[in-house]
């Protein structure tokens, strides 16, 4: 009987009007996030990418975000350069939370370490960039990767963590 409800549910058009008004805001309040970031101009970001804090990202002339990837400062800041390149499902983090074991998970202090991503780089499909990173001019990083250390201008790295490969 439960799924025959959940099967008349959907049919609402209560419902269908709840989703749409639902998918409004959220487009609305990205939008929002995409206007308030520090940009030049020729920096293309994919619609479905999101934003927190985006007073706290600046993108250089050139900049191509890709589609649902995540920028996310916290109280650190992103820096991307000209020319650089970002796949689908990139994750960047400039904050993280301590781990004092005095203190309770949830009431850990947020350390923001800026991340530095210089011109001319490549960041592969579903990477993710750690606090604190600088990736070097020219690097590119293999999909998948796991950023957690500084990448020397035209590196090639890849894996988890990300490792060198070869020079670029």
């Amino acid at each position: 009987m439960k799924r025959y409800s959940d099967l008349l549910m959907l049919l609402s058009p209560k419902y269908w009007i709840y989703l749409l008004r639902l998918t409004k805001k959220m487009y609305i309040e990205n939008l929002n996030s995409i206007k308030m970031l520090k940009r030049n101009e020729g920096a293309f970001i994919e619609p479905t990418a999101s934003f927190r804090n985006p007073e706290r990202i600046s993108l250089d002339k050139d900049v191509l975000i890709g589609p649902y990837s995540i920028l996310w400062p916290g109280n650190g800041t992103i820096s991307i350069g000209k020319g650089t390149l970002l796949g689908p499902n990139v994750q960047i983090y400039a904050s993280n939370h301590g781990t004092d074991s005095s203190t309770s998970i949830n009431n850990q202090e947020l350390i923001g370490l800026d991340v530095l991503i210089e011109e001319d780089c490549w960041i592969g499909a579903g990477c993710i960039i750690l606090a604190g990173v600088k990736i070097g001019k020219g690097s590119v990083i293999a999909a998948g990767s796991v950023v957690t250390n500084n990448v020397p201008s035209y590196t090639i790295v890849g894996g988890t963590p990300a490792k060198k490969i070869r020079d670029r």
